[in-house]
């Protein structure tokens, strides 16, 4: 094995996955209270789609809400409101509900006696504070710094000069240029009868200065690897993990970004090599096949 080790990464020496397939960590925390900084960066760190989810609920439910209590106290509390069935009174309610939440305010309904018209000044006030906070909420989601780098599905083993090699390889989803961008990469496994142990991988090449294209990133298993005596049934038998990390200057931001991924023992495609997924067009120009980036074939 290789003489250099770390005793332990900050995951642990007992956990089994430790990087699942999105770059989050293999962790759930618990005894621990919903406080305001985690629900703050819940919903900065949520996806889009349940993001704008969440917001429609929570407009429609507090507008629902202030649109039952106009109800309660009766169409008779508001000029504009003709009476009716039920549903058409409580959707009039709504309606009001909504356009003092959102201070549009169109006129043709307004509350009569002060108890309706104070419950109207507070939903009023809280609307402006809700669309402040979604507005921040907002601000901050297209803000935040954040790599999409796309890995491939397979970690592969190939071969390399007289040996073999690990590989796999990235792109730059975003049309944003990447500089500088650095890896690094590990291995961690169980040894028997002792805890979890991490290693690093000396990769062929740990940084380019420019990422435009695909980059395939090779860890060559020579006399130093700390792999170069294991083989398929080791990896398994040792639960092995491969632990990738990427940081890289995004002129976009104008900050650094970064980027984590795992490959288990059961990712690992072994007799492989990835194939072409670039190549020159007639006019010159290089045409990257996102597409292909998962391809490869058995040698």
């Amino acid at each position: 094995m290789a003489s250099k080790q770390f005793n332990d990464l900050g995951l642990g020496t007992k956990a089994k996955r430790l990087i699942n397939k999105d770059g989050t960590f293999n962790v759930k925390r618990s005894g621990k209270g919903i406080s305001f900084l985690n629900l703050y960066q819940s919903l900065i760190r949520m996806p889009w789609t349940w993001f704008l989810l969440l917001v429609m609920l929570v407009l429609l439910g507090v507008n629902a809400l202030f649109g039952f209590i106009y109800f309660a106290y009766g169409v008779d509390s508001f000029i504009g409101i003709e009476k009716g069935d039920l549903a058409h009174e409580y959707l009039e309610c709504l309606f009001f509900s909504f356009q003092t939440f959102t201070t549009v305010g169109y006129g043709h309904i307004a509350p009569i006696g002060e108890a309706v018209s104070l419950i109207a000044s507070f939903e009023a006030m809280m609307g402006l504070m809700v669309f402040a906070i979604i507005t921040g909420l907002l601000y901050g989601r297209f803000a935040k710094p954040n790599a999409k780098f796309l890995f491939s599905h397979n970690l592969l083993v190939s071969p390399y000069q007289d040996g073999l090699s690990l590989q796999f390889r990235i792109i730059n989803q975003r049309k944003s240029n990447i500089m500088d961008l650095r890896a690094r990469m590990l291995v961690s496994y169980t040894e028997k009868g002792k805890s979890r142990v991490y290693f690093p991988l000396t990769l062929e090449r740990e940084t380019v200065m420019l990422f435009p294209l695909n980059w395939t990133i090779v860890h060559p298993i020579d006399e130093k690897s700390p792999l170069r005596n294991m083989k398929k049934e080791d990896l398994a038998l040792q639960d092995a993990e491969f632990i990738i990390v990427l940081k890289g200057y995004d002129d976009t931001f104008s900050q650094e970004v970064h980027s984590i991924h795992s490959y288990r023992y059961d990712e690992l495609i072994w007799g492989a090599r990835f194939k072409l997924m670039y190549q020159s067009m007639e006019n010159g120009i290089t045409e990257l096949q996102t597409e292909k980036i998962n391809d490869f074939e058995i040698i």
